[in-house]
């Protein structure tokens, strides 16, 4: 009786043993240049960066009318008490007395509404805007004109909220049942867009990256009663949505990073996965080792421009041993020599192969076939193979004509 396999994750070591038939998954690592989604002219080889703060405007203007209600506070105030020292004392006595009117006091200060902070765009550019396989350059010489614009911090709804709490409350050494902390619960985001342009002008790219523009709820600390957190707010509420504002910053330029790098750079990529290889102590399984060895060198060879055509030609040679293998196989005989585990495992090998010479249709069709054998381990590393070579397709057909 066969025993069933362990899966170590979809790219971890996989292995089988039925008698003397053995299937081991190799685990593999390799380098090879993802090609960008959108292709840039031919020649192109530098940047310029920028990063547009679009609200700092609206924050020194929201600054500036602050101030101007601060003032007009204290003038309204110093008013008062002008208008007040002249009256005569009988009419301050009435004003007292129907009018409930005494001295005026000091000026009521408005409070400030938190202002997003205004950040470095310069060091922002140099941080986060840079892409793969390029050189930054400044002034119009550079090929390619990258403009990161930011609306800034934008503050949602703030609504209180309550969560229960482990702690029992008592009264009077009565138990009432789990008490209830109070929060609020903070939405914000930071929207950001990108724009790209040749420095000819032609618009490759002009995009609102979405997962931006999408509201964040922050939590606050959460305090045993209402008035435990009216007062952390009051206290703390700059502080907090400052620490917001900064880590939504970072998030979100960190994305800008990997948006542009995707889009437009060779970013070199390390790929995790495995070739599987069959042995047995009685059967001849003799092409799968020699097959796995082909594979890898052909695999190592893809991040190196120069070990292209060879590296080609290797994997052709391991896909070669695989296919005829294929030819033979039979998943509903137990007995046969490519059985049903062995055709999953080598159908598995081949798409991978396949995928790495873009023979994507042909990739798809050995994992449709791996697929109808329903073996779940399999179904997983299946999933995880069709989404590479689903990437892959659509960055090679973008760049078919460059």
């Amino acid at each position: 009786m066969r025993l069933p396999f362990t899966l170590l994750g979809a790219a971890s070591l996989l292995t089988v043993t039925a008698y003397g038939q053995s299937i081991d998954a190799q685990k593999v690592t390799f380098d090879y240049v993802r090609l960008p989604m959108i292709p840039v002219p031919a020649g192109s080889h530098s940047y310029q960066a920028e990063v547009v703060l679009r609200y700092e405007e609206a924050v020194k203007q929201q600054k500036a009318d602050h101030l101007s209600a601060v003032a007009e506070a204290k003038i309204k105030a110093e008013k008062d008490k002008q208008e007040y020292k002249a009256l005569s004392l009988k009419d301050k006595a009435l004003n007292r007395l129907l009018l409930d009117e005494r001295k005026p006091g000091a000026a009521v200060i408005p409070t400030a509404d938190y202002t997003a902070q205004v950040y470095d765009a310069k060091t922002l550019a140099a941080t986060y805007v840079n892409v793969s396989g390029f050189q930054r350059a400044a002034g119009p010489t550079a090929d390619l004109r990258i403009t990161v614009t930011t609306d800034g911090f934008t503050l949602g709804p703030i609504a209180p909220a309550e969560v229960k709490s482990n702690t029992q409350v008592k009264l009077a050494g009565v138990s009432t049942g789990d008490g209830v902390k109070h929060l609020y619960e903070v939405s914000y985001k930071s929207p950001i867009s990108v724009k790209v342009s040749t420095k000819d002008g032609a618009v490759l790219l002009d995009e609102l990256i979405e997962a931006t523009n999408t509201y964040t709820v922050g939590k606050t600390e959460a305090f045993g009663n209402p008035d435990g957190l009216a007062k952390f707010w009051a206290a703390n509420q700059n502080a907090f949505l400052r620490q917001l504002d900064e880590n939504s910053m970072k998030a979100n330029m960190k994305l800008v990073a990997d948006y542009l790098d995707s889009k437009l750079g060779q970013r070199v990529i390390t790929r995790n996965t495995s070739i599987i290889v069959v042995s047995d102590k009685k059967v001849n399984y003799d092409e799968y080792p020699q097959a796995y060895e082909k594979a890898l060198m052909g695999y190592k060879g893809l991040g190196d421009p120069a070990r292209i055509a060879d590296a080609q030609k290797q994997i052709n040679e391991a896909i070669a041993l695989w296919n005829k293998a294929l030819s033979e196989s039979n998943p509903k005989d137990k007995k046969a020599r490519i059985d049903e585990k062995v055709t999953a495992a080598t159908l598995y090998n081949d798409a991978e192969a396949n995928l790495w010479l873009n023979n994507f249709d042909e990739a798809d069709r050995l994992l449709a076939r791996l697929k109808l054998l329903d073996i779940s381990r399999y179904n997983t590393m299946a999933n995880e193979l069709g989404a590479v070579v689903q990437d892959q397709r659509v960055r090679f057909n973008a760049n078919k004509k460059s």
